[in-house]
């Protein structure tokens, strides 16, 4: 890829006119070849008029501090950034983001896009800290997307043998296929394109011949990379701890469904055995010794006693639960703002197979 210098032309022409006339014919020459080269540049600038808008956008485009931030942040080489600056990228609260960048999809957030009818990048504004850099992530991202509207057809199609085996040597249980199918679902074409911004941005170790050509991009490609793998785990680390409290609950409430049976059926058979009791008791003979009464009530007495430390420990074992259940609400909460963050509209993680309502006291 070309981009255009800047070094003024007329330089030389203001030390000649400084000088006596015998350099003047120094100087027409210097002019005569100057000519020349603005006429060789005017060939090129019309079989190249995508260089030629890059360039006259990027001189006209004064960046925010945020995005030169983002490109500094992320890495990118001289090159990376002229494409960046060339699609104007804007940072959008996320009420004006939706205008340029809709998507409805449950689940699916989206936190940037490129626009190939115009060239624009566009960045959703995410103002978690605890996800600070995600941005800079996603603007490396849509900067390769602009890399590859850029890219020649036979590059591309050099390119998709080179990032399709990359993307085979992670593995069929890399969250990466998962994604890679949505982004299919969606739409077929996007899968290379998809795959060329997300290896680029997210994975550390490419091959030698994809990591030559993302060097035209970035001067350090590992910030970028790096600052995913951060905010990745962040991600991961609050999933992981949801489905092991979600697992815990399942198991707690598992055993407690059981302990509750267990107990009902006790207190049942308690309970007829007090009634049979106290049958037998009222009847004229029913027991013909005092010792066999007070025996056989000392055993009801002794199984009630046994079955209300059972049910103390069912409570307590109850409030237990109840209390791992807040937690996971909590976590709940957290992950739900963690996605609003993101843009994502997605369901929390049910609590469990029941909640406290289903387990009595």
């Amino acid at each position: 890829m070309s981009h255009f210098s800047t070094e003024p032309r007329h330089a030389r022409r203001d030390r000649g006119a400084r000088v006596g006339r015998g350099a003047l014919q120094a100087v027409a020459a210097v002019c005569i070849v100057g000519q020349g080269l603005v006429l060789a540049g005017a060939g090129w600038a019309a079989a190249n008029p995508r260089q030629v808008d890059d360039q006259l956008t990027v001189w006209s485009y004064e960046p925010e501090p945020t995005i030169v931030r983002y490109a500094d942040q992320a890495g990118l080489s001289e090159h990376g950034r002229f494409l960046f600056y060339a699609s104007v990228p804007e940072v959008l609260p996320p009420e004006r983001f939706d205008l340029f960048c809709s998507f409805e999809e449950t689940g699916l957030g989206v936190l940037g896009c490129y626009t190939l009818a115009d060239g624009r990048i566009f960045l959703y504004d995410v103002t978690n800290d605890d996800l600070d850099g995600y941005e800079v992530v996603v603007a490396a991202h849509e900067m390769l997307h602009a890399a590859w509207d850029r890219l020649s057809a036979e590059e591309q199609d050099a390119l998709a043998v080179l990032l399709e085996a990359d993307f085979a040597a992670l593995g069929p249980e890399h969250e990466l296929v998962e994604r890679i199918a949505e982004y299919e679902a969606l739409d077929p074409t996007s899968r290379i394109p998809e795959l060329y911004a997300i290896l680029g941005t997210e994975i550390p170790t490419l091959a030698a011949e994809l990591e030559q050509h993302y060097a035209r991009y970035f001067d350090d490609r590992s910030l970028t990379t790096d600052l995913y793998a951060r905010v990745a785990a962040v991600f991961d680390s609050l999933e992981e701890r949801l489905q092991q409290l979600s697992d815990e609950l399942d198991a707690r409430f598992a055993a407690l469904e059981a302990d509750q049976a267990e107990y009902a059926d006790a207190a049942a058979a308690l309970e007829a055995d007090i009634t049979a009791f106290n049958e037998r008791a009222s009847r004229p003979g029913g027991y013909t010794s005092q010792s066999a009464f007070e025996a056989d009530r000392q055993a009801l007495l002794d199984r009630q006693a046994a079955l209300e430390i059972e049910r103390e420990s069912l409570n307590a074992a109850v409030d237990d639960y109840n209390a791992l259940l807040e937690e996971l609400e909590e976590l709940n909460a957290e992950a739900a703002e963690l996605n609003r963050a993101i843009n994502v509209d997605a369901e929390p993680l049910p609590p469990s197979q029941g909640s406290d309502d289903d387990l009595a006291d």
